[in-house]
């Protein structure tokens, strides 16, 4: 794992997502002021279509999440964890800032058959 800039601090709207490429993922980017900046995968695992940074943020029980645009499953900002189905999770990213840059811990790439066994719950 290493740090990877993902963009420049100005460059991150407040209150919304932005997707990065970074070390060969897909990134989804969260600004969400005072609860933090959140990195996770932008590919919505039940459909394998990069969307997740134009999902809608939402609160339940004092938890954050990502709602994506196109099932509306519930995506953990902390976790990854969806929170209508236990098989389906993203990997979320630990994140910080760093003279005027948000960079995210990010391992390399998975190959494809990691990367569907991952998103799909299987294996």
């Amino acid at each position: 794992m290493s740090w990877v800039t993902l963009c420049e601090e100005a460059a991150l709207p407040s209150h919304r997502g932005i997707a990065a490429w970074a070390s060969g993922k897909a990134i989804a980017l969260f600004n969400l002021g005072e609860k933090g900046i959140f990195a996770l995968d932008n590919i919505d695992p039940a459909t394998g279509v990069s969307v997740l940074s134009r999902g809608l943020i939402c609160e339940f029980d004092n938890q954050m999440y990502v709602s994506s645009p196109i099932h509306k499953q519930h995506y953990d900002l902390r976790t990854g964890q969806c929170l209508e189905s236990a098989v389906l999770s993203v990997n979320c990213y630990e994140v910080k800032k760093l003279q005027g840059k948000i960079l995210a811990k990010i391992t390399s790439a998975p190959t494809s058959r990691e990367q569907k066994s991952s998103h799909r719950g299987e294996g």
